[in-house]
């Protein structure tokens, strides 16, 4: 923990005039990709802990050394493991946001299909079955 602080501390001394606006767009993408290994239940750049506070530095840093946003999203996968990531990639992602919104839509076909077979039935004087 003494040691995240001290990173953060270290890499803080960055000067902030030395990014560029690109730069600092990047950063806070970055800092909005990744949670907090702390928790991970909050993104680095509203997390209050003290690794936040060492991610926000360490990113700042990498981006002012030129690291692509590739490269530094890696980085943290692979200290941390995908976990890291507050959105994820890949498959998953498809299983996360895809799958739900096909289920949705499933299940409102037979929603339709079912009211649709009640109303000819009791139309026709029948009883629904």
């Amino acid at each position: 923990m003494l040691a995240a602080v001290a990173l953060g501390m270290l890499l803080a001394t960055v000067p902030s005039s030395t990014v560029t606006p690109e730069q600092r767009s990047l950063i806070g993408k970055l800092e909005r990709a990744l949670l907090a290994p702390c928790c991970y239940q909050e993104v680095v750049a509203t997390h209050n802990s003290e690794q936040a506070r060492a991610m926000r530095a360490e990113i700042a840093e990498m981006v002012a050394a030129g690291r692509s946003e590739r490269e530094i999203l890696d980085h943290y996968k692979q200290r941390y493991g995908a976990r890291i990531l507050a959105e994820p990639e890949g498959a998953q992602w498809w299983i996360m946001n895809v799958v739900p919104v096909l289920m949705l839509g499933g299940g409102a076909v037979v929603v339709v299909l079912v009211l649709r077979k009640w109303r000819r039935a009791a139309q026709a004087g029948g009883v629904p079955a």
